[in-house]
């Protein structure tokens, strides 16, 4: 009878931890909206260096400048699309998705070459 006891109680308590679920995503979808802005803020300032009188900087800063423009447009898909594929709101793996995101859209790096 413990054992069945034991078991019921555990079970109830796997379920009220999945029924917590939305309250969660609304925590992420804050996480991941952080993580996307400081992400623009680095493009941002790496953008500004346009004017440099090193070519591969001025590479750097166009490419950068295609990376914000992206983000900045399609911030809030981005992050929808985060949210359905589960991605760790964590700054490496956005970082990763939202670059991987941005090849497959564009190929940034031949306009960058331009």
């Amino acid at each position: 009878m413990k054992r069945k006891a034991t078991v019921i109680s555990l079970v109830m308590a796997l379920a009220a931890m999945m029924m917590t679920g939305p309250a969660l995503s609304a925590g992420t979808r804050a996480e991941l909206e952080a993580i996307v802005n400081d992400y623009l803020a680095a493009c941002e300032a790496k953008s500004a260096m346009l004017n440099s009188r090193s070519e591969n900087i001025r590479r750097a800063a166009v490419y950068a400048c295609v990376r914000a423009t992206f983000c900045r447009n399609s911030k809030a898909a981005l992050i929808d699309e985060m949210i359905a594929n589960n991605v760790a709101p964590k700054k490496h793996t956005v970082h990763h998705y939202l670059n991987a995101r941005l090849n497959e859209t564009v190929d940034a790096r031949e306009l960058a070459l331009k």
